[in-house]
């Protein structure tokens, strides 16, 4: 049985250092943006939910108290 030097590894084995960088920021900034359209999407939620009046809110099976306080200060008003 024949045993491969670094020459005759195939391709996909001999990744530089360069290519796993860009590979790892890549997923960085894609998570990144995933996490912001999502934050964004939450804040849409919020600001509709704050938009209806009582009876709309109990259709829907919430109180203004909890809507209140499942909305909460958002993380960057917390001190």
């Amino acid at each position: 049985m024949a045993t491969l030097t670094m020459k005759q590894q195939p391709a996909c084995l001999n990744t530089s250092v360069k290519t796993q960088t860009r590979l790892s920021l890549s997923t960085f900034f894609f998570g990144l943006l995933a996490w912001l359209a999502d934050a964004q999407a939450r804040a849409a939620h919020r600001y509709d939910l704050r938009e209806l009046d009582d009876r709309q809110l109990r259709d829907v099976g919430l109180s203004r108290a909890e809507l209140d306080r499942v909305n909460g200060p958002t993380f960057w008003m917390i001190r």
